[in-house]
């Protein structure tokens, strides 16, 4: 007790800087979890089979609303790549549709909400210029390596756009292609350096 006593001033001060680091450590956590909730996070990917008649599904996994302003799709052909906005649909012969959802793949997205993108296969036929809306592979058979979906948007009082990409291979079996995720996560565009790029994108789509 003597002791203590005579190292009180010590023993405070010490007790002070460990309850100090303490709640340092849970502001940090408590900071990081709070950005982490405020982060956009967009998946894209693939259901409804596994040919090009498969479904490019987008997910919105953030805590808000999320706008899409712009789908682009670039693909990888034995000639080269391909980069092209498939934001707005490509409309066949006929009456076009009154409600917008029809129209374009533009809009928002709700927090929770998944929007069907289309076919695969139209969105390779739709960067490649064909107006086809048949899912044959016949048109497409060796014609794509690989497709690459990037999704630009808004995000809350974000200043700059958010974005999400990911890149599936197209591989040939004997009942036709086949689509797969090169990697099994979506690559959500965070750095600011990255997202500065995305304005260039959105530029592809005014």
């Amino acid at each position: 007790m003597q002791w203590i006593e005579e190292h009180r001033e010590l023993i405070t001060a010490l007790t002070g800087l460990g309850t100090l680091a303490v709640w340092m450590i849970y502001l940090q956590v408590f900071v990081s979890n709070y950005r982490r909730q405020l982060r956009a996070t967009l998946l894209i990917t693939r259901g409804s089979g596994s040919g090009l008649d498969a479904r490019c599904f987008l997910s919105n996994m953030s805590s808000g609303p999320v706008y899409v302003a712009s789908v682009l799709v670039k693909l990888e052909t034995p000639a080269g790549s391909l980069m092209c906005p498939v934001t707005d649909m490509l409309q066949s012969e006929g009456e076009v549709p009154t409600e917008p959802r029809h129209r374009t793949r533009q809009g928002p997205l709700g927090s929770g909400e998944i929007r069907d993108l289309g076919s695969f296969g139209t969105l390779m036929r739709h960067a490649l210029g064909k107006t086809s809306e048949r899912h044959s592979s016949d048109d497409l058979h060796g014609t794509v390596l690989s497709v690459m979906v990037e999704i630009v948007g808004h995000y809350g009082s974000e200043d700059l756009p958010i974005g999400a990409r990911r890149v599936f291979v197209v591989l040939e079996n004997a009942g036709g292609p086949v689509i797969r995720g090169r990697e099994l996560q979506t690559q959500q565009i965070r750095n600011r350096r990255d997202r500065r790029r995305l304005v260039a994108d959105l530029e592809r789509d005014r």
